[in-house]
């Protein structure tokens, strides 16, 4: 072997590990987010009242929980764009071919099902319609997973 293809080799089996290395620090990060996300409000919440001498609340308040429910919700993105980023091209495509199958299953599905509801007098069936489009998004990734 020439010493040309040794680097080139070195150098796809350090980008390799490089990119695992930035996987597990990323999920290590998440993990730490998202449970600071559920615990730091209760707890911030917990010690105002210890403050106020109100220990003892009968029930969470709506707005504790919206807030931990906003502040999970936006971990969850910031995970998503972040993951986005860190693909390549070819788990890009995938995506957007499954993202593609739900939206084309959701948008055409909806018009049929409504023809199919007027004809047959049957309630909506929306929510069949939302499980049979994540169903195809499903099916479509993990087809293109199988296929290589």
């Amino acid at each position: 072997m020439n010493g040309g293809a040794m680097m080139q080799e070195r150098w796809g089996e350090a980008r390799v590990r490089e990119r695992g290395r930035r996987r597990v620090r990323r999920a290590v990060i998440i993990g730490v987010l998202a449970t600071a996300v559920i615990v730091v409000p209760p707890f911030v919440s917990g010690v105002i009242d210890g403050f106020m001498r109100n220990p003892s609340r009968p029930a969470t308040p709506t707005a504790e929980i919206l807030i931990v429910a906003g502040a999970l919700l936006a971990v969850i993105v910031g995970a998503a764009v972040w993951g986005w980023r860190e693909s390549d091209e070819v788990q890009r495509r995938q995506a957007v071919n499954a993202w593609a199958a739900v939206g084309v299953v959701g948008f055409v599905g909806h018009v049929i099902l409504q023809m199919i509801e007027r004809a047959l007098h049957l309630a909506p069936m929306t929510e069949q319609l939302w499980w049979g489009s994540l169903a195809a998004g499903a099916a479509v990734l993990i087809w293109q997973r199988v296929k290589g």
